[in-house]
């Protein structure tokens, strides 16, 4: 179906012959212009001025890289611009559209005359300004019944408001391809960061580890010598009051010997 719409708004663009691209470009991505020229049978040229026509509408788009095998020379690779197509198109009914409708409006707020010989239709203005007679032939110019006319242009229209409700249908199913594209983009995009924070967070925790286990290490160690500095003060602080409490007694000792010579030194004198 929307391969057949895309022949047709090509083909209305351009010609028949360029119809033919819409097979090798359809539902593609860059398509080499050598390719396309081999397989349509034509030149390079032809084949450029065909694609670079539509490409002026927007209906194909392209990028060139350069080909070292042909000697430095770009070469042009095209794409089908299956949206922009569509749109173009439909902005051409919509014209066309128009402009039946003021044709219809005109059709049936004024007259119209005509000669049977010559074949030509006038307006009442025109028919005025020659006095209803035909300028051709002589004859008495006829009233026209325009209803024909006007089934005529209804059909018409009903016709280009069909076609464009096609066009916009198709337009959705490409906005909804687009923006599934877009979620399971922007999905993987999200996957994509919340997989890389998880693994920054990782490595700030096994580098927290490291560090509280190099800080556990030292703290221990100064913990370690803490403890046998007072381990040793106590003991230094033990010995100090032993001492102290011999010295004190060998003092102790030794005045209460003195006392005792003392009193015995006098009661002998006695």
């Amino acid at each position: 179906m929307q391969e057949k719409i895309l022949r047709n708004i090509i083909i209305e663009f351009s010609n028949e012959e360029a119809g033919k691209l819409i097979d090798l470009l359809y539902k593609k991505q860059n398509v080499n212009e050598f390719l396309i020229a081999k397989r349509m049978d034509l030149t390079i040229n032809q084949t450029r001025n065909m694609l670079y026509k539509l490409a002026d509408s927007g209906l194909v788009q392209f990028i060139r890289k350069k080909d070292k095998k042909k000697g430095g020379w770009y070469t042009y690779f095209w794409t089908l611009k299956i949206k922009r197509c569509l749109i173009k198109y439909k902005e051409k009914l919509e014209k066309e559209m128009k402009k039946s409708e003021e044709q219809l409006g005109s059709r049936q707020k004024e007259r119209y005359y005509y000669s049977p010989l010559a074949e030509i239709e006038y307006t009442e203005e025109e028919a005025i300004l020659h006095d209803y007679t035909c300028p051709e032939t002589g004859e008495v110019l006829e009233l026209k019944d325009n209803s024909k006319e006007i089934e005529k242009i209804k059909e018409n229209i009903s016709q280009i408001q069909k076609q464009i409700k096609v066009l916009e249908e198709e337009v959705e199913v490409i906005d909804k391809k687009d923006e599934k594209k877009k979620e399971k983009r922007l999905k993987d995009e999200k996957d994509e960061k919340d997989e890389e924070r998880k693994k920054r967070r990782l490595e700030r925790e096994k580098e927290k580890t490291k560090e509280a286990r190099k800080a556990g290490k030292k703290v221990t160690k100064k913990t370690a010598k803490k403890v046998v500095k007072k381990k040793a003060t106590k003991r230094n602080t033990k010995k100090k009051v032993v001492k102290k409490e011999s010295k004190k007694k060998v003092v102790k000792k030794k005045k209460g010997s003195i006392l005792k010579r003392a009193i015995r030194s006098f009661s002998k004198k006695k």
